[in-house]
This record gives C-alpha cells, structure tokens and sequence, in this order.
C-alpha cells in the first residue's frame, strides 16, 4: 500500500511541476504586457503596425519606439515603419 501511495504522490508532484512549467512557459498577451516590462520589447510589432498603441505621452513613447529600434530584431519594413513613426514624435532623435 506504501508504494501505492508513493507512486501517486510522485505522479501529482509531477503534474503539478509540468502544469506550472506550462504556466510559465506561456507568454501574457502583447496587450497585457506594460511598456516598463522587461518584456516590453515582445510589444513592439503590434505597436509598429498599430495594432497596440504606443505609450500616450510623447516622452515615454519615443524610450518605447527607441527600445524597439534596439532591442528587437525587426524586418527591413517594420523597421522603416518604425522609423517613420519616431520622426513624428517631436525631440525624439534618430535611432
């Protein structure tokens, strides 16, 4: 009877780990996700393409644009889109 039990115990633990695992593994929704995130840069396609809009403040969103012109690997037109974008943000230089 121990083993029975040791065997079920084991077995829940494990599923419970893979449940959590899979948790974890699954990514927030771009929209969920703040611009001040550490993952804020999994945002930037939606926002190129407007699908999600850019931070309100002119400021906070030339870092977000800036952030995505760095930190994400963009195609040769999400890129010039981007681009365009941060020439219309007044005193947000060039990337």
């Amino acid at each position: 009877m121990r083993g029975s039990y040791r065997r079920t115990s084991r077995s829940l633990l494990l599923i419970g780990a893979a449940l959590i695992v899979t948790a974890a593994a699954t990514s927030a929704p771009e929209s969920a996700i703040r611009w001040d995130a550490k993952n804020a840069y999994l945002k930037c396609n939606g926002a190129i393409d407007g699908s999600i809009t850019w931070p309100a403040e002119p400021e906070a969103a030339c870092v977000a644009m800036l952030m995505c012109a760095n930190e994400r690997a963009l195609s040769a037109e999400r890129q010039q889109r981007l681009i365009e974008q941060i020439r219309r943000v007044p005193g947000c230089g060039e990337p």
